[in-house]
């Protein structure tokens, strides 16, 4: 009886370690890609997305915002693919995937990185970044990228405007289908007061500095407008009962307008520094 249980035990163990072989056989193929082979004048980083070169036959070169109309695939490594066509151990060749799935370097350029969102080209050479309108994308993110993410770098870039940013860089997985971007609207998954926000400063804004941005805005014009008509009126009642005294008064209501200025100076700075 005991030997019968320990038989029906091996068995059972047997057959869970059969079924966790063909999943796992499975999930391999379900994620694998096709690659193949080209060249490269430039080192070029496993997960980086290419362009065909269109100075040089068969040849890639990291992918951007100005040669996003050659997009091809990302740069993998050999055993990478479930099929590598022409694999090469040469310094110059680059294993693209053109189909299937693969890890893709990213960044927040564009706002964080959620599941399902289509990854575009960038303006950093062979990094994507959450789609923008106009922009070829390589695909669909299956993972998310925000400051949270495992792997996750911070770096300071320098934009064509010579405007420096923060970003995050780390890498996707993404369902690799090249195609335009369906964006429409850059400000797409915004609320109302991030709309506007973007709409005055060009960038990306939370809610709670634009409302932040808002409160303070108003605390100084109605402190600005209390006080304004508070000394003026008060100067002109002043000078009609005592006209002997109105340099006097003149000068404590420039003194008033002066503060009034600088209320409004350090409010603006404020405000400009909390939307950018």
């Amino acid at each position: 009886m005991r030997n019968r249980r320990y038989m029906r035990l091996f068995a059972a163990i047997i057959g869970l370690t059969i079924v966790g072989l063909v999943v796992q056989k499975v999930n391999a193929i379900s994620s694998a890609n096709i690659s193949h082979a080209y060249t490269s004048t430039s080192s070029i980083t496993n997960g980086s997305i290419v362009s065909l070169d269109p100075k040089c036959s068969n040849c890639v070169q990291p992918a951007n915002v100005s040669n996003d109309n050659l997009l091809l695939g990302v740069a993998v490594a050999n055993d990478q693919s479930l099929l590598a066509v022409d694999p090469s151990n040469q310094p110059s060749s680059v294993q693209v995937a053109t189909t299937g799935t693969a890890l893709v370097l990213a960044s927040n350029l564009n706002g964080n990185i959620a599941v399902g969102d289509q990854i575009s080209v960038s303006p950093f050479n062979g990094v994507g970044m959450r789609a923008a309108p106009g922009l070829e994308t390589i695909g669909l993110a299956q993972t998310a990228l925000n400051t949270n993410s495992p792997g996750v770098t911070t770096q300071e870039v320098t934009q064509k405007n010579n405007k420096k940013s923060i970003v995050q860089i780390g890498y996707v997985r993404i369902s690799i289908a090249i195609g335009l971007s369906t964006t429409s609207n850059s400000s797409t998954g915004l609320n109302n007061l991030q709309r506007l926000a973007k709409s005055l400063t060009g960038n990306t804004v939370s809610t709670l500095r634009v409302a932040t941005g808002l409160l303070v805005a108003l605390i100084a014009i109605v402190a600005l407008v209390v006080s304004t008509y508070a000394s003026v009126f008060g100067s002109i009642i002043s000078v009609g009962r005592n006209p002997l005294a109105k340099f006097a008064i003149f000068r404590t209501l420039a003194s008033v307008l002066s503060l009034a200025a600088i209320t409004t100076f350090l409010a603006g700075l404020i405000i400009f520094l909390l939307l950018h």
